[in-house]
């Protein structure tokens, strides 16, 4: 069985990108585009591991964060966070969950290797 990946981010284009790369290694892919649907759509699928973007429509990826460690079904869901703005990763550092941050633009070989490393493939 392969292992799901939910990517929670608004852009098309990184949507598809990501499917494709994440496909291609192995993995089934799922799609949310906004935060505000996000932690709904982690109860609906159960993800092996969530690829988070920080900037959302509705709910902001440290939002997200936050409400899976408190909700017992979702707090031992690895997160890789994403985004475009490196200095954000500071504020995922206190999340246990949080287990590595990509900056945007992605270097797709060494994302790869950060989910089989959270999902521990490597």
């Amino acid at each position: 069985m392969k292992k799901r990946i939910l990517i929670v981010e608004d852009e098309l284009s990184i949507v598809q990108l990501l499917s494709l790369v994440l496909a291609k290694a192995g993995y089934e892919t799922h799609v949310c585009q906004s935060g505000r649907d996000a932690i709904s759509k982690i109860k609906q699928i159960r993800p092996h591991l969530v690829l988070l973007d920080v900037m959302l429509p509705g709910l902001d990826g440290r939002a997200i964060v936050s409400i899976m460690e408190e909700d017992e079904e979702l707090s031992n869901i690895p997160i890789i966070v994403t985004s475009a703005l490196v200095e954000s990763e500071a504020m995922f550092h206190r999340f246990a969950q949080v287990k590595s941050f990509c900056a945007k633009p992605f270097v797709l070989k060494d994302l790869v290797n950060k989910v089989k490393e959270a999902l521990g493939d490597l």
